[in-house]
């Protein structure tokens, strides 16, 4: 709910894990992919992030519900060809539709200078992300977290370890 109105798009999972990973990070800059309603960047912007960027093809949802919000950037493009664009944030969350997924997370891992902090994608549903999940265990720097019957990839840079094992523990 925001402002007493619901707003359509990201599972409870994903709000939830994005909001604990916005309060552990403290982005002053985020990157919103795929960002469908623009549910992400208003949760980012109660939580004081200062500059957003929302990407998706089809805007016209966010575009209602983000009206007249000064700090979001409203981007109507490929969410891949941003990510080869050099911009950069904080932090970067993808909710990618469920075929686009594996691309999705290629991208990410090919493109990681895209965050400076972290990143979170959903990866599906826990019960069809066990292959993505078992794809990227044991990896550097990468851990799977589940909420609310969702998968997420969290992703981050050295030195930010301590918080993200934050973020894995309010989820558990």
């Amino acid at each position: 709910m925001f402002d007493g109105e619901y707003v359509y798009g990201p599972t409870p999972g994903l709000i939830e894990a994005s909001d604990l990973l916005i309060k552990a990070f403290k982005p002053r800059s985020l990157i919103d992919l795929f960002g469908g309603s623009g549910a992400v960047s208003k949760l980012a912007l109660r939580n004081g992030v200062r500059k957003i960027i929302y990407v998706d093809l089809y805007s016209e949802a966010a575009e209602l519900n983000l009206r007249g919000e000064k700090a979001v950037t409203i981007i109507k493009r490929d969410a891949f060809e941003f990510m080869r664009s050099g911009v950069k944030a904080d932090v970067v969350i993808l909710d990618p539709p469920e075929e686009l997924i594996p691309k999705a997370l290629k991208a990410l891992l090919r493109f990681r200078n895209v965050f400076r902090k972290a990143a979170l994608i959903w990866i599906g549903p826990i019960e069809r992300s066990r292959r993505y999940a078992r794809a990227l265990k044991g990896r550097r720097l990468i851990r799977i977290l589940e909420a609310w019957g969702d998968s997420f990839a969290i992703l981050w840079k050295p030195g930010f370890g301590d918080r993200v094992y934050k973020v894995e523990s309010l989820l558990e």
